[in-house]
């Protein structure tokens, strides 16, 4: 702050970067910065851009996720564990129009994150193969869940009775009718309750479902592997999931689990230079 003699009297108003005002009959000068309000540098855009698929996934899938990060309490929820784990994945590029249409690419995010020794899986052949054994057990949509929860928690260290075991599948075409018309996915999820007791047959279970009805996934055994095979997979890329929970509310705890994907094709072509220039563009 300065003091300013002038010939003609007092100043008011701004000059530059000074503003201008009386006091007790003198003219005070006040230097002041100016910002940039909503900065659209290279940097700052890409910070943005990187976190509209991850915004747009958890809008459809949130229903399927709210008891799968342990920690929720306070301002913590499932949103915002999600949206931190996956930051720090390999971002996903959307376009504006993309983002705004609430578009979305299948990626290998974190659905779960929790305590307990996570559930492996792999895609080959048509099938998610898990390392859950069930030893020679036939699975079919007849099979009854007390069958299944007494082979499971009886072959498999750390599983016991009353756990749960969710299951998770996205399916999305590979190419829609233009890069910018990404198809939406098909999302649906189900949860099978350990209970040794129980007479319902896994076509019983109740499926949860985004967007639209997808048709129902089957449990089979490969190898001795409790598995899901899918169908189309030339036309259709596919994401998978199994959690594995125990309790309810606050007290649930989970294993740590991410999406793995059938084919990773369209989720590449998201993630390179090109991706990003064509999403950056589109915010000019």
């Amino acid at each position: 702050m300065v003091k300013v003699k002038s010939s003609v009297g007092i100043i008011k108003g701004k000059a530059g970067n000074m503003s201008y005002f009386e006091v007790n009959g003198e003219t005070i000068g006040r230097s002041f910065h100016t910002s940039i309000k909503n900065p659209k540098t290279e940097a700052q855009m890409k910070q943005r851009i990187k976190m509209n698929n991850i915004l747009n996934t958890y809008k459809y899938i949130k229903g399927y996720l709210q008891q799968n990060f342990e920690g929720i309490i306070g301002n913590k929820n499932a949103s915002s564990f999600f949206r931190s784990y996956n930051l720090m994945k390999t971002p996903v590029w959307l376009t504006k129009g993309q983002k705004e249409s609430f578009k979305f690419v299948l990626a290998p995010y974190v659905v779960a994150q929790g305590r307990i020794t996570s559930v492996n899986y792999e895609f080959r052949d048509g099938v998610f193969i898990s390392d859950i054994n069930v030893g020679d057990l036939e699975i079919n949509d007849q099979t009854e869940e007390s069958i299944l929860s007494s082979v499971i928690c009886g072959n498999n260290e750390g599983w016991t009775n009353n756990d749960t075991l969710q299951i998770i599948l996205l399916k999305q075409k590979r190419i829609g009718s233009s890069e910018e018309n990404v198809e939406f996915p098909k999302c649906c999820s189900f949860t099978i309750t350990l209970d040794k007791t129980s007479m319902t047959k896994i076509s019983d279970i109740p499926v949860l479902e985004s967007l639209s009805n997808m048709s129902r996934f089957s449990l089979c055994n490969i190898d001795g592997k409790l598995a899901v095979r899918v169908a189309d997979t030339d036309e259709y890329t596919y994401a998978f999931a199994i959690v594995h929970g125990r309790g309810q509310g606050r007290d649930k705890i989970v294993s740590s689990q991410q999406l793995c994907l059938s084919d990773t094709a369209l989720y590449d072509s998201y993630c390179g230079e090109e991706a990003f220039s064509k999403a950056y563009e589109s915010y000019k």
